[in-house]
Order: structure tokens, then sequence, then C-alpha cells
């Protein structure tokens, strides 16, 4: 860095900017999956008035399998719940590495505006 800010500011420099980049991972993170919840409940409300034992394909990696209506809403109610699931998860660590990020921004700031330079 400068040779007017010390060695411990230029690692809260570093962490400050590190856990930045994590943020912005963690929030693209976030909407993927609240994409992907958006695309399940549309896919469970197409096949909400369709009878349970009709036959559909759903799609299993690379394959569409043969299933039954009935099937498919088992296995999106459980895909949808493994991603809100997900997206709180995200949002709990978004939310511990904001404040972390805030605490070291303020530490940052007052050793700059002071001049001390921890």
């Amino acid at each position: 860095m400068s040779k007017g800010i010390s060695p411990q500011l230029e690692e809260k420099i570093k962490q400050y900017k590190t856990i930045q980049q994590k943020l912005s991972v963690i929030q693209q993170q976030i909407q993927a999956l609240k994409n992907e919840q958006i695309d399940i409940e549309k896919a469970l409300k197409e096949i909400d008035e369709i009878p349970d034992d009709e036959i559909c394909y759903r799609s299993v990696g690379r394959l569409m399998v043969k299933s039954t209506i009935k099937e498919s809403k088992v296995k999106l109610s459980d895909q949808k719940e493994l991603s809100e699931t997900r997206i709180k998860l995200s949002e709990k660590s978004s939310e511990k590495l904001n404040k972390q990020f805030e605490e070291l921004e303020e530490t940052i700031k007052a050793a700059l505006e002071t001049g001390q330079q921890q």
C-alpha cells in the first residue's frame, strides 16, 4: 500500500476487499437461487390442475424421465423446499459478512481520518 499506512491497516484493507468479494459472490448465488425458485413455482403452477395420475416427463440431468404428475409435484416441492433453505442460509451468511464489512469500513475510515493508521 502506501508508506503512511501501517501493516495492521493494510491487513484490514485486504480483509475489507476480501469480504467485499465474498459478499458479491453470495449475492449472485442468492439471485440464482431465487431465479431457480421462481422456475419451480411456475412449474408447480402449470401442473397444479393436471390429474395426479397423468404422465409427464421431467428433466434429470441430461435425461428426460417418464413420470407421473404426482411424482413430479413431490420432486418439485422438495426442490422448492431445498431452494428456500439454501436462500435462508445464504442470506444469513450475507448478513454476517455485511456486518463484518461495515465494522471494518468504520475502523478503516476512523484510522484514516485520525491519521493514527492503526
